[in-house]
This record gives structure tokens, C-alpha cells and sequence, in this order.
């Protein structure tokens, strides 16, 4: 059988073709001069994404946005915040962009 360098992308053609014939694996080979052996393996490694250009990325969506801190040192005491009639105890070392986060979202 004659050596040719396929790119994967001609080798997923290929995988297409012979998933839309009724031929076995081997016929297909010996009817497309395809060495059986490349046929197999090159399958196997583009199945498990070794190497194909198709399987490096995903698509991603933000499904929800959520703010974590966490805090280095161990806790000494709490802030306590009051608004109207609302007392909040604060971790102390919270981070400031946090409490003010917090006071705004409690003033609407």
C-alpha cells in the first residue's frame, strides 16, 4: 500500500466516509488503499483526542457569577456592621471592596 501523509482533518473525512458506508473496517481499507493497521490507530489516537485540532476546546457559558474570599490568618474578633435596624458581624481582615459591596447591595 502506497505511504501518504494525511492531515487529522482528512482522516475525520475518512472516518465520516466510512461511517456512512456499509462496509466493514477492512473492506473499506482495501477498497481506499488504506493500511488497516494506520486505519486502527489513527482512529483509536483522534477517538481520544490525541492530536485533533477538533477536541482543544470547548465551549464555555457563565452560568452564575460568584464572589469568594477567603481569609489568610486566623480570625482574632468581628466587625459588626449596623444599618437600620440590621447588626452584621465581619470576619475582621474582610476586604474592603467586599463591605462596601455589601453596604450597597443592603442600602437598596
Amino acid at each position: 500500500m502506497a505511504q501518504q501523509r494525511r492531515s487529522d482533518q482528512e482522516w475525520l473525512a475518512i472516518f465520516r466516509q466510512f461511517e456512512n458506508s456499509s462496509l466493514t473496517q477492512r473492506e473499506f481499507c482495501r477498497r481506499h488503499d488504506i493500511s488497516t493497521s494506520t486505519f486502527f490507530a489513527k482512529r483509536r489516537l483522534l477517538e481520544c483526542g490525541g492530536g485533533s485540532q477538533q477536541s482543544g476546546f470547548i465551549r464555555a457559558e457563565v452560568v452564575e457569577q460568584t464572589t469568594h474570599y477567603q481569609v489568610a490568618k486566623p480570625i482574632a474578633s468581628n466587625m459588626t456592621l449596623s444599618i437600620n435596624d440590621i447588626e452584621l458581624s465581619i470576619p475582621q481582615g474582610t476586604p474592603a471592596s467586599y463591605v462596601a459591596e455589601l453596604i450597597g447591595a443592603l442600602s437598596s
